[in-house]
């Protein structure tokens, strides 16, 4: 079983290093899923514990290494996404698909949601919240019913009038 040291000195987990560098390597190439990029990143490992020690416990020099080259792989990787996104060029604007096909189809569907939602007010209060309990947040009528202290039937009834003027306040 390994010694726990206070602090490892940087010459210590650089010997590991030097020592296991293929296998960190390899360890990064999973994440960032290139060899020279792999390659970057135990060398950026390597400075890290070159320039800042470790002023941890370290049982495991090895599965220290290792879990700092991962870290550094999925920094890595999350970096080069940032920097895709900031440095796309202007063109790459006109491939992005619009939120719906025609634009006057989605002004008329928000027209017919809003008279839908007027017709809704309108209603009795508990077929309203009968309505929305079912469609909205997906209440089984039956427990609408035991909330209400009402039958199951009546729930389906308020639900069906409640559907029907919305429709009829969206048609044309």
């Amino acid at each position: 079983m390994p010694t726990r040291t206070k602090e490892a000195p940087p010459g210590a987990l650089l010997t590991v290093l030097l020592s296991r560098r293929a296998e960190l390597v390899d360890t990064a190439r999973r994440v960032v899923r290139c060899g020279a990029r792999a390659e970057d990143v135990v060398q950026d490992v390597a400075l890290k514990v070159c320039q800042n020690g470790v002023a941890a416990d370290v049982a495991d020099a090895a599965g220290f290494l290792r879990r700092m080259v991962r870290n550094a792989a999925i920094d890595a990787v999350r970096q080069s996404g940032r920097e895709c996104r900031r440095n796309a060029p202007p063109e790459a604007g006109d491939a992005v698909p619009a939120p719906c096909d025609c634009p006057l189809r989605r002004l008329e569907a928000r027209q017919s949601l809003t008279l839908a939602i007027r017709a809704l007010d309108e209603a009795p209060a508990r077929t309203r919240e009968a309505f929305l309990a079912h469609r909205v947040d997906g209440v089984p009528q039956k427990d609408i019913a035991a909330r209400a202290g009402v039958s199951p039937t009546l729930v389906n009834f308020m639900i069906r009038d409640a559907t029907a003027l919305c429709r009829a306040a969206a048609a044309p």
